[in-house]
């Protein structure tokens, strides 16, 4: 265990004595527990000790970021970004909910809502897939369609605006909304090749040659493809290098899921999800330029992982919006 480095990195980001010496006793413990050089250890170890927390009602948020800077710090981006199977899905059910409330009122929604359990932090992975076919299954059989597919479609990562609102500024600069989306497409290759450079994960992305040129090759991801007054959007897979070195279709789409509530039921016919639920993504991907419009734009899945598609693929309908030609 580097405890050294690891000060140093509360040091320089100003976190106080009280959360380190909380960390610091956090990774001892793990290490005791394992047996093993934190360093060293397995997802396997990793998932074990996380259960155990939770058996212990000793796991919560600070656990998880404990975990998270430290093995970022290290650069074990695959724990790294095994943990984030763990945190990816936080609040979005309470949202789900919220957003329930208010588009069919307080009486109405409390009959669905009282007849959810939300899985706890630190559930493992495996066993959201069981929960998310649940609960889709009850929204499908209390709501008609179109109300479904605006409930789930919301900001249910609650995204500030503020993130995107910079993105006004060079929808402002260019020539036309197709310019915008080409120059918003280069923006984002060259963000990931600074990622390489610096050999630092990106999201849940650990960033090689081959994942650039990837998605370099279609404006669809990270950006869109206009068409009429439709826009395009293929979805970057969750993990592009295991999605571009998978052998099966079914490895393929397992790889480009990004829904923690979903990924794991993906090839297995014990829980099947309902790919309505993929409406949650449409609502995740067409956020951007909600914002950018200053409007709540509607949107289609037309691909998704959950099916068996290799990919995911949304369009956005740009009807009665003004944007520049």
């Amino acid at each position: 265990m580097q405890i050294n480095q690891f000060k140093e990195l509360y040091q320089r980001n100003k976190i106080n004595h009280e959360q380190f010496d909380f960390a610091v006793q956090l990774l001892e413990a793990y290490e005791k527990d394992i047996n093993t050089n934190i360093d060293e250890a397995t997802i396997e170890m990793l998932d074990q000790f996380i259960k155990d927390l939770v058996a212990r009602n000793q796991m919560d948020i600070a656990t998880i970021v404990v975990f998270m800077r430290y093995y970022r710090m290290i650069k074990r981006n695959d724990l790294f970004i095994h943990l984030t199977k763990y945190t990816g899905g936080l609040g979005v059910i309470e949202s789900i909910l919220e957003r329930l409330e208010k588009i069919i009122g307080h009486d109405k929604s409390r009959v669905i809502t009282d007849q959810v359990k939300i899985p706890v932090l630190g559930t493992p992975p495996s066993q959201f897939p069981e929960f998310t076919a649940s609960f889709i299954s009850l929204l499908e059989k209390s709501l008609d369609d179109n109300t479904l597919k605006r409930v789930l479609a919301g900001n249910h990562h609650q995204i500030p605006e503020s993130v995107f609102l910079p993105e006004r500024i060079y929808y402002e600069n260019a020539e036309s909304f197709d310019q915008y989306l080409k120059e918003l497409h280069e923006r984002k290759v060259k963000e990931l090749e600074k990622h390489l450079h610096d050999g630092t994960v990106w999201f849940e992305q650990n960033i090689t040659q081959e994942v650039v040129d990837f998605v370099k090759s279609n404006q669809e991801i990270l950006s869109a493809v206009r068409s009429g007054d439709t826009l395009y959007i293929t979805k970057i897979p969750y993990d592009v290098e295991a999605f571009l070195k998978a052998k099966s279709p079914v490895e393929k789409a397992y790889h480009a899921c990004h829904c923690p509530f979903a990924k794991e039921g993906i090839g297995k016919h014990k829980d099947h999800i309902s790919d309505t639920w993929c409406n949650c993504s449409a609502g995740f991907t067409k956020f951007p330029f909600d914002v950018l419009f200053n409007t709540e734009l509607k949107a289609t899945v037309l691909e998704n992982a959950i099916r068996g598609d290799l990919l995911c693929r949304f369009s956005i309908s740009l009807e009665g919006i003004e944007y520049k030609r």
